[in-house]
């Protein structure tokens, strides 16, 4: 019997991901254990806390730009 994929990775936006990469000039695969909550401290909690926020304007600036092609 073969076994199906059961387990669900995370995507990280890669725009963000550049973003903060530039920002607090640390690794992206950092960037991603910070967001995962592997990693423990200030830094990190701030890392995650930009990540939420500038994951969210992007996906808005993204469907605002849809709506208005589709007008």
């Amino acid at each position: 019997m073969s076994k199906s994929k059961t387990k669900i990775y995370k995507s990280y936006d890669s725009n963000v991901l550049e973003a903060l990469f530039l920002k607090y000039n640390v690794s992206k695969y950092y960037i991603r254990q910070c967001v995962n909550g592997a990693v423990k401290g200030l830094k990190a909690d701030d890392i995650k806390k930009d990540y939420i926020k500038m994951e969210k304007l992007n996906r808005d600036t993204v469907s605002n730009l849809i709506k208005k092609t589709l007008e």
